[in-house]
């Protein structure tokens, strides 16, 4: 008797995602990107956690990404796949992947992880939202830059083929898609995300959404969900990102100013994603119509810089129209995820970054 096997691949209609990536950004309209990048994405959280030992896909490019007829992403190119027996780094024996996509403790030392699939992720990601040439932007300017650059882009593909508050919803999937990827692409791979927690941060954006959806009164309301600071119900300054001079072992400090244009009391509640880095006084409060408050940012001591000066750190500003007689200690974050169900929250992320004071022209 023979033993014969045959691997059977599903044929697809749509051919590779690279078919459909032009020079600026993914011929499709938003959506159907959007949902591209959260299949992908669905698709290595399955390699990475689904199985008993997790597989390293390791050649996640463009060209693997398949699309069926009804543009639904399909990993393919498993050939250089690893099944290994746990999720620590390995060393690999010979050249795997594709130029371009490796990342760069691959380059450099041959170390294969699960965040070699998030780094090629990253610049799948890119191409998608910003053409072949959207991972040099990384590259060439600050990251606050590149999220303002991708959202102009997809501002002006978007204006003319959706209603205003579907537009307003596919700018805030647009940040948070090119938010992902620039994490993604990070040369310090413990900086990187995991693909869980990619996937879990896109389900949470997808709920937000529906959420708002179904409380507005108006779909007009929907543009709360997120706004960028020069049309938020709470301006404020700066406008892209929080910058800090960095100096080692030194607190550093910088100020904010919020400013309330509006004829009602406005709360507002400041956090980053690490607590204990920075120290924001004050983090919370009510503002008065018509007025400003100043907010002060310090940054423990920190024994060195980040490698590249890259901390990947966010400063998060919530705010929400209050009645007069609410009082400060009133704001919680049990308050803001109930208001994100009840009204509208406006959300101000800004990047926070690390400037070189040797950066400065003498």
């Amino acid at each position: 008797m023979v033993n014969q096997r045959a691997i059977c691949y599903q044929y697809v209609e749509g051919r590779s995602l690279d078919w459909h990536i032009s020079d600026e950004s993914c011929v499709f309209d938003w959506p159907t990107c959007y949902k591209i990048i959260k299949g992908i994405c669905e698709g290595l959280k399955h390699l990475h956690c689904a199985q008993e030992k997790p597989i390293y896909h390791l050649d996640l490019t463009l060209d693997n990404i398949l699309l069926d007829e009804n543009k639904t992403a399909k990993i393919s190119g498993l050939g250089l796949s690893r099944l290994v027996s746990s999720t620590k780094e390995h060393k690999a024996q010979i050249s795997i992947g594709t130029r371009g996509y490796m990342p760069p403790e691959y380059i450099d030392s041959g170390i294969t992880s699960r965040k070699f699939d998030v780094f090629s992720l990253g610049l799948i990601i890119m191409a998608i939202m910003a053409g072949h040439r959207g991972h040099l932007l990384r590259y060439e300017m600050p990251r606050g830059e590149v999220v303002e650059l991708v959202t102009r882009i997809w501002k002006k593909k978007l204006h003319d083929t959706s209603g205003h508050s579907s537009q307003e919803i596919n700018i805030v999937e647009v940040k948070t898609c090119v938010d992902i990827a620039l994490r993604c692409v990070n040369s310090d791979q413990n900086r990187r995300p995991l693909i869980k927690d990619i996937v879990s941060e896109l389900d949470e954006l997808e709920a937000t959404i529906k959420k708002m959806t179904l409380y507005s009164d108006q779909p007009k309301d929907l543009i709360g969900l997120q706004k960028r600071s020069d049309s938020s119900i709470l301006t404020v300054d700066p406008t892209l990102e929080l910058r800090f001079v960095f100096e080692p072992r030194k607190d550093l400090s910088c100020c904010l100013q919020l400013t309330n244009k509006t004829d009602s009391s406005i709360a507002f509640n400041i956090k980053t994603n690490n607590q204990t880095k920075y120290c924001t006084e004050p983090n919370k409060g009510i503002m008065p119509p018509c007025s400003k408050c100043y907010v002060c940012v310090t940054l423990q001591a920190q024994e060195e810089a980040p490698p590249n000066m890259q901390c990947n750190d966010m400063f998060t500003v919530q705010s929400v129209n209050v009645s007069d007689d609410m009082d400060s200690d009133d704001i919680t974050e049990d308050f803001f995820k109930r208001a994100m169900v009840e009204k509208v929250v406006d959300v101000v992320k800004l990047p926070i970054v690390y400037v070189a004071r040797g950066q400065f022209p003498c």
